[in-house]
């Protein structure tokens, strides 16, 4: 509900000027394991809202955003997610912090609101590097969720040789996350240079 309640597209058009491109899933179209299948849930503001009453949800109903406080770009953007939020009956406190201390303290440690700003480089080219952190039990930026279907599978590919049995696994771990809507998958910023 809170993904399709926040309007993607205009965040992207609006506040970084076109330079992004929204998202179904925590990585790039660069990424090994990408699945080009994966859409983005659409801006919906009805829907999130039918959702949210199905859910049991009460207009007025709180939740806290951290942030990095030093990413004036990401702090825009957190903002028109709030505001989004809103218009759905969901009031975001944005709570931002020095990154260090989020990055070290509130997020391993498992002292974040609801929402907390991730944000991963792909810089491997491989979606293990971003989904084992991400999603396995234990690891240091999962200190909330637990699920042995997503630890069994995260496991089951890293031996693999075979390239295409391993991107296999890796496509059902994106959609397996995406199903279970782990995070609110927002753009893949360009890098400006």
């Amino acid at each position: 509900a809170l993904i399709m309640a926040v309007d993607r597209e205009t965040i992207v058009k609006e506040i970084l000027g076109g330079e992004a491109e929204v998202i179904g899933q925590f990585q790039g179209a660069l990424s090994f394991g990408y699945d080009e299948t994966l859409k983005p849930l659409p801006f919906d503001p009805e829907g999130a809202k039918r959702l949210l009453e199905e859910a049991g949800v009460k207009p007025g109903a709180t939740i806290e955003i951290d942030i990095r406080g030093n990413d004036a770009t990401f702090g825009e953007v957190t903002q028109a997610v709030a505001a989004y939020l809103s218009m759905v009956g969901v009031n975001a406190t944005i709570r931002p912090h020095e990154t260090n201390t989020l990055l070290n303290d509130i997020v391993p440690q498992g002292k974040t609101g609801a929402m907390f700003q991730q944000s991963w480089g792909g810089w491997t080219f491989d979606y293990d590097n971003t989904a084992y952190s991400m999603y396995h039990s234990g690891e240091k930026w999962n200190p909330y969720d637990s699920d042995a279907e997503l630890d069994k599978l995260l496991e089951s590919q890293r031996p693999l040789t075979d390239r295409a049995e391993r991107e296999v696994i890796l496509k059902q771990i994106a959609n397996y996350a995406a199903e279970r809507a782990l995070e609110m998958p927002l753009y893949n910023q360009n890098a400006i240079f």
